[in-house]
């Protein structure tokens, strides 16, 4: 930005000040995230609440996601319409679904195919992300949502990561009043199931 030849190309101009706002949003969003697992209170975690578009946001979320360049990446969205209201912390609702998409591409081999469903359940909203991933064994999945909880399948696969993702999806969903589940099998992928009120 120091550059004044470049400033004066309005175009140029235009890219940089708009990557230099979504890197300060991933910025804030790491912040966020830092406070929230540190302070592992529902209570204290402030709600900046809006009323958004929940697929538009999902779509924007695969738009923003930063995928191995190296990888073939399928995502797919199953809305049942467009009206999908919701009155929620859009952040939080976001670093949700960034957590997710970089588990089923980070825990996959080969191509990740990957489904982004919602459905409306009463006053709740009911989102499901899906992988075809390495899955989760029986006996691992009632502590997968545990603080630095690593699957033994990971051992050995050189996979990054301190096991506070989930731990961090579950905070956030039930400081928004919902609940989160897990359907996997072992070698055959993951769905995360998530029940969101459509007002706070």
């Amino acid at each position: 930005m120091k550059n004044e030849k470049m400033m004066q190309d309005r175009e140029m101009k235009e890219e940089i000040l708009r990557n230099s706002h979504n890197e300060l949003e991933n910025l804030s969003s790491c912040f966020s995230k830092l406070r929230d697992v540190m302070a592992d209170d529902l209570e204290n975690i402030p709600l900046n609440l809006s009323t958004f578009n929940l697929k538009e946001l999902v779509k924007h979320c695969i738009e923003k996601q930063i995928f191995p360049n190296n990888r073939e990446i399928d995502v797919k969205i199953d809305f049942e319409n467009d009206e999908f209201e919701i009155t929620a912390d859009k952040m939080h609702i976001a670093n949700i679904l960034y957590n997710l998409l970089e588990n089923a591409v980070k825990y996959s081999e080969g191509q990740a195919v990957i489904r982004i469903a919602c459905r409306s359940a009463g006053d709740k909203y009911r989102l499901e992300v899906e992988d075809n991933g390495l899955g989760i064994s029986e006996t691992e999945r009632n502590y997968v949502f545990d603080r630095f909880f690593r699957s033994a399948s990971v051992t050995g696969k050189n996979i990054p990561g301190i096991g506070l993702g989930l731990f961090y999806v579950r905070l956030l969903v039930r400081a928004h009043k919902g609940d989160v589940s897990l359907l996997s099998a072992l070698g055959k992928g993951s769905t995360f199931i998530m029940e969101i009120p459509k007002k706070q």
